[in-house]
């Protein structure tokens, strides 16, 4: 039985997420204590409680004291079946934060999985469902085919929105027979695209338009498209991504009550020109969701900063694989090494 402490490092759900995923992937039951020992209200949340929900209809695994609120469970995986799941989160919970878990647990399955998840699409302390879609889904094709697609959008708090994502991967296979993901280099810039939504209640005041125009003025060479949505709570999202041959660099600004649209839109293009200017080849946000990957398939990536997220998803997977890490904080580069 593998221990994990949900303490480790920035102490977050992540290392939850992660610790469902890898278990699922290697057969290796553990049990976690602390978790998210570090934020306001530890225990688990809803997006974490549903992801083991998915994992155990997927795979039959079982698990004990898994309810809101528990900082500690045990999770025995089972294998993995093709299926489709439709699951209502509740209120905002994240769609993608649930995704991003069963995208791990399943790509190196060969099987097919299908989801239909409802609840927040672009909400806080998760990325955006069009990130999801145009940086980490592209970011994964040598694995295997991830199609996202957004069927309606979810704000806080009430959520409602709806993600729809298709997952098929490679068998199960040893490590030399993976492809080896290397994320130093970016290539030649090829387009910077993006997406400035808000639901129907904002359009009188032109938020979508006015967070599309803010981009094309500060990012001349962009293409965003700008939508209106019906939705169960207000809300407004831009997210950008600049495409290079080898990669996707992504950023976003959510809408906040009592902060302009420009201003929203304004900050989101500061992110990516940093990106951009910093010479990474993957932005923070990636680097952290690519580190299981990496331990999985062995490679390298450059990222602008290593996060405690980063860290943290290390320490992870060095308890469930015969895997180890190198760190170079000042290049931004992590990669594996031999052990």
């Amino acid at each position: 039985m593998i221990e994990i402490d949900g303490s480790h490092g920035e102490g977050g759900g992540a290392i939850l997420r992660t610790a469902l995923a890898l278990s699922t992937i290697t057969n290796k039951p553990f049990r976690i204590k602390n978790i998210r020992h570090s934020r306001p209200n530890p225990g688990l949340k809803r997006e974490h409680l549903y992801c083991i929900r998915i994992l155990q209809q997927l795979s039959k695994a079982k698990v004990e004291d898994a309810h809101l609120g528990s900082e500690s469970i045990m999770f025995v995986p089972g294998e993995v079946k093709s299926k489709k799941i439709e699951y209502d989160l509740e209120t905002a919970a994240s769609t993608t934060l649930v995704a991003q878990c069963i995208i791990l647990s399943t790509i190196f399955t060969g099987k097919r999985v299908s989801l239909e998840l409802i609840g927040g699409t672009d909400v806080k302390w998760s990325i955006p469902a069009d990130y999801l879609a145009n940086v980490v889904a592209p970011a994964l094709k040598p694995l295997g085919d991830i199609i996202v697609r957004i069927q309606k959008r979810g704000y806080y708090p009430k959520g409602s929105g709806k993600l729809t994502v298709s997952i098929k991967g490679h068998e199960r296979m040893d490590g030399s027979a993976l492809p080896k993901l290397t994320f130093i280099e970016r290539g030649n810039s090829v387009v910077i695209q993006g997406s400035a939504h808000a639901s129907v209640e904002l359009e009188k005041a032109e938020v979508a338009g006015r967070m599309k125009a803010t981009v094309d003025l500060l990012l001349k060479e962009a293409d965003i498209s700008q939508s209106y949505s019906v939705t169960k709570s207000t809300g407004a999202c831009v997210t950008l991504w600049a495409r290079y041959e080898h990669t996707t660099l992504g950023a976003s600004g959510l809408g906040e009550k009592g902060v302009k649209a420009e201003t929203i839109a304004e900050n989101a293009v500061k992110e990516l020109q940093e990106y951009i200017g910093s010479k990474a080849v993957v932005d923070s946000h990636l680097a952290d969701q690519l580190t299981p990957y990496l331990a999985l398939c062995g490679g390298s990536l450059k990222t602008n900063k290593i996060t405690g997220h980063v860290k943290s998803n290390i320490y992870v997977c060095e308890q469930f694989l015969d895997v180890k890490f190198e760190i170079d904080e000042e290049k931004g580069i992590v990669k594996t090494v031999s052990t």
